[in-house]
């Protein structure tokens, strides 16, 4: 497949403008999903972190992420938490955006680590991660779906990348079977004992993923972690919000909603209650003396 052209002065000429709106942008972006046509390479925001991809205007998610309201408070986690030399996992890796800050992150002595049952969706990440050069972390690539247990297993295939899902249907256009991996075994077979920061975004397959790393979560004294928090797509899963909670309680973490953007770990909040959802992820943070 070509890679298309690079952004023209136009295009660059409206990032910039829109750079300067103190709100708007995410409108913007949905506007400009309804009257581009052509996919482009441009930079992504941030800016500094040089990370490029191709972006297809069709999918207002990822003109989000070139205008840089995707996500802010993940953004803002990773700026925060992920260090030089770290070790990450990024899961789904949907069109690889968040993995390749992280790569740019951890630099040359981290490694960064994903998952995509997609194939779609994989296909567009392998094409933007391949814009990364040797100042990043390699990030390595799961062909298949985190869960506890290694096997194959049904996807429900979304029209809009990155809500694939093997706990529901959401938007379909298909199904398809697809390996699953225990993360523990695949992380271990690239000499992985312990992570320094987690991210996970599983469309409802987020405990099955967590239970199939429970070894070198335990292992991870000082992980912290941003876990997507959707009760219907957990319960479709077979699980629910308070179940999720509960695991994480149980392996010592602190959990705060991450509401607002700021503060020690990138995101702010209360304290995350199970019978009271107040945003989409929550902020998982290991208990000790010097946190």
């Amino acid at each position: 497949m070509l890679t298309p052209a690079a952004a023209g002065p136009g295009l660059r000429l409206l990032r910039t403008a829109a750079a300067r709106l103190p709100r708007g942008r995410a409108r913007l972006a949905r506007a400009l999903s309804r009257v581009l046509r052509h996919s482009f390479v441009d930079t992504v925001e941030p800016a500094d972190l040089r990370a490029r991809m191709v972006i297809d205007p069709g999918d207002r998610f990822q003109l989000e992420m070139w205008l840089g309201t995707y996500q802010p408070h993940v953004v803002a986690f990773l700026r925060r938490n992920v260090k030089c030399g770290a070790t990450v996992l990024t899961a789904g890796l949907h069109v690889g955006y968040v993995a390749a800050l992280a790569a740019r992150l951890a630099g040359t002595n981290g490694r960064v680590f994903s998952a995509e049952p997609d194939p779609a969706a994989r296909r567009a990440a392998e094409r933007n991660l391949a814009f990364l050069d040797e100042d990043c972390a390699p990030v390595h690539v799961l062909t298949g779906g985190l869960s506890d247990s290694n096997g194959n297993l049904t996807i429900h295939l979304s029209s809009t990348l990155g809500q694939s899902s093997f706990a529901a249907p959401h938007h379909p256009r298909a199904t398809e079977l697809v390996p699953l991996r225990r993360g523990d075994d695949w992380l271990g077979e690239y000499g992985v004992t312990s992570l320094d920061v987690l991210v996970l975004d599983l469309e409802g397959w987020e405990c099955h993923a967590l239970r199939g790393l429970d070894p070198i979560i335990s292992a991870s004294a000082r992980l912290v972690a941003l876990i997507e928090v959707c009760d219907w797509a957990l319960r479709d899963a077979g699980y629910g919000v308070g179940a999720l909670f509960d695991w994480l309680r149980a392996r010592g973490f602190e959990l705060t909603w991450a509401e607002h953007v700021g503060g020690r770990y990138g995101v702010t909040g209360a304290r995350a209650d199970a019978d009271r959802i107040r945003a989409c992820d929550v902020l998982c943070v290991r208990r000790g003396p010097d946190r």
